[in-house]
């Protein structure tokens, strides 16, 4: 009886052990789910993109002088609204990312307009219209600058990705723009 009770000593000491450790360590949290899309979210982003292009960007082309930054911050800062606020409204981040990055050229920000618009097809590969007005902007943007090699470059991948036949009218004329100035003058 003498071992039994030995035995029943050392087993209640180690469920006493047991039970004193507790759960163990805590998992690390981890990073905050995407939002799910729907209906309602796309809705709430088209809205507030509306919202920036209409009461915005939009005025800001006829406006001047302190007038027109306060209205070209606005509409920036509520492009840059939906892009924290909705980043699985994919069309409407993408239209968000290039409007902020014509935003920018229009503020005189050459280097943070290309780098919204280089983003851009980073962030959304298949928001093609998106991307190919993106490039076209950067490209025109460069030439404009008279930095006619770098604009070559986003002509060239305009060419290189939306030069097929089967596109719709409108991509063709950009693609044959583009063709004209990737080619440079000629003799």
């Amino acid at each position: 009886m003498r071992a039994s009770s030995a035995v029943w000593s050392v087993f209640a000491v180690a469920l006493m052990a047991l039970a004193s450790c507790g759960p163990g360590p805590k998992p690390a949290p981890s990073a905050p789910a995407a939002p799910k899309s729907t209906p309602e979210r796309a809705s709430a982003a088209q809205r507030l993109f509306d919202q920036s292009t209409r009461d915005f960007h939009l005025p800001s082309a006829e406006a001047t002088g302190t007038r027109r930054t306060t209205l070209l911050d606005g509409a920036a800062a509520l492009y840059r609204q939906v892009l924290r606020d909705y980043p699985e409204q994919h069309h409407w981040c993408a239209q968000s990312q290039r409007s902020l990055g014509n935003v920018m050229a229009e503020q005189g920000d050459l280097a943070g307009a290309l780098g919204q618009f280089d983003a851009l097809s980073r962030h959304y590969p298949d928001e093609e219209w998106e991307i190919l007005q993106a490039w076209k902007s950067a490209g025109d943007l460069l030439w404009l600058a008279d930095l006619k090699d770098e604009a070559r470059a986003h002509y060239r991948r305009i060419v290189e990705r939306f030069d097929q036949p089967n596109r719709p009218q409108v991509y063709q004329l950009i693609v044959q723009a583009a063709k004209k100035r990737q080619a440079g003058p000629q003799p």
